[in-house]
């Protein structure tokens, strides 16, 4: 089976370094998107089967990246939503992803929704 990829969508570089660790510990291959623009294009290019996605997000934020991926894409990934304040996810994206991730992360509940 080929490794399954995963697109990670934060500007802060230290979550995104522990994210890409913990994923890449678990056997995923992980791309890293700093801000919204290039997280789009390297989802074009790669159409990874899960997204993390940071909500807020220079030139593109969280809320507009999960809505051109779930209304304008045929690819459907599962999309978790990585956030520090879990009503975000409540009031603007429950109906966009499939899950959400408190920060801070805790290795065992990213590796929970990844399974």
């Amino acid at each position: 089976m080929a490794q399954q990829t995963v697109l990670i969508i934060e500007d802060d570089e230290v979550t995104s370094a522990l994210l890409e660790m913990i994923v890449s510990e678990a056997g995923f291959q992980a791309l890293i998107a700093l801000d919204g623009v290039s997280a789009l294009e390297l989802y074009q290019r790669h159409l990874p089967e899960v997204v993390l996605l940071d909500i807020n997000l220079p030139q593109l934020n969280g809320y507009s990246f999960a809505s051109l991926v779930r209304n304008f894409s045929d690819h459907k990934p599962r999309i978790i939503v990585v956030t520090s304040n879990p009503a975000d996810y409540e009031q603007h994206l429950k109906e966009l992803a499939d899950g959400c991730l408190v920060k801070p992360i805790k290795r065992q509940a990213l590796l929970s929704l990844l399974a």
